[in-house]
């Protein structure tokens, strides 16, 4: 499915209804990112759920990682049948609708960490579902003040800065660092966290140590 987005304003309304017909979880293969944040809501929305479930439990049963250009590995959530449904939809309904990834539950929108001290930018993904936008309309500062919460706000602005660091260090590392590094950025991005204690703390702790380990492993080869 290609998509492609475009710029809104917080004061915009945009023509979206939900037709609850599941399409936007179809033709999802190797496109939907489960973030730290996603994993960590789903493990203790599982567990909620009678689900016997450590962090490192949601990836192995729900997704599959992957490695991005010079060494950063994601997480994509699985998919299924021939539709390459998400791996979370039966029939039309979502299982775990109230811990449902971010992107999910941002769509048809999304956002992003502006520059230092600017505002949030947000956009409108413009799919295929063109059945999707028309009808009601939805206030783009209403839907992020739903959707988007203070946690949410907190964990991207703090993962665009950590991303950037960890990409210069992996860009100056070269091939032979970045495969050492794979588990060591694994561990403390995505394994790392204990679901009895809050999410945003052990996240920032983490990362901090990650990039500690990075730069003094870094720094003993020059």
């Amino acid at each position: 499915m290609e998509n492609t987005v475009r710029q809104v304003s917080p004061k915009d309304r945009i023509p979206f209804q939900c037709q609850h017909c599941g399409a936007c979880c179809r033709d999802l293969k190797d496109q939907l990112m489960l973030e730290p944040l996603d994993a960590y809501r789903l493990g203790q929305h599982l567990r909620r759920g009678g689900e016997r479930v450590e962090i490192e439990d949601v990836y192995s049963r729900y997704a599959h990682a992957t490695i991005l250009t010079e060494g950063c590995p994601i997480f994509l959530v699985n998919t299924a049948g021939a539709e390459n449904a998400c791996v979370f939809l039966q029939g039309n309904r979502c299982t775990v609708y109230a811990a449902r990834p971010r992107a999910c539950r941002m769509y048809p929108f999304s956002a992003t960490p502006g520059q230092p001290g600017e505002q949030f930018q947000y956009y409108q993904c413009m799919d295929t579902h063109t059945e999707h936008f028309a009808g009601a309309t939805v206030g783009i500062s209403d839907w992020m003040q739903q959707n988007l919460t203070l946690e949410d706000r907190a964990f991207l602005e703090k993962e665009a800065d950590y991303l950037s660091r960890l990409g210069l260090l992996l860009h100056r590392a070269g091939p032979q660092h970045q495969k050492e590094w794979l588990f060591p950025i694994l561990f403390y991005r995505y394994y790392n966290y204990d679901l009895e204690k809050p999410f945003m703390e052990q996240y920032e702790r983490n990362h901090m140590e990650l990039l500690h380990y990075l730069n003094r492993n870094g720094r003993k080869e020059m």
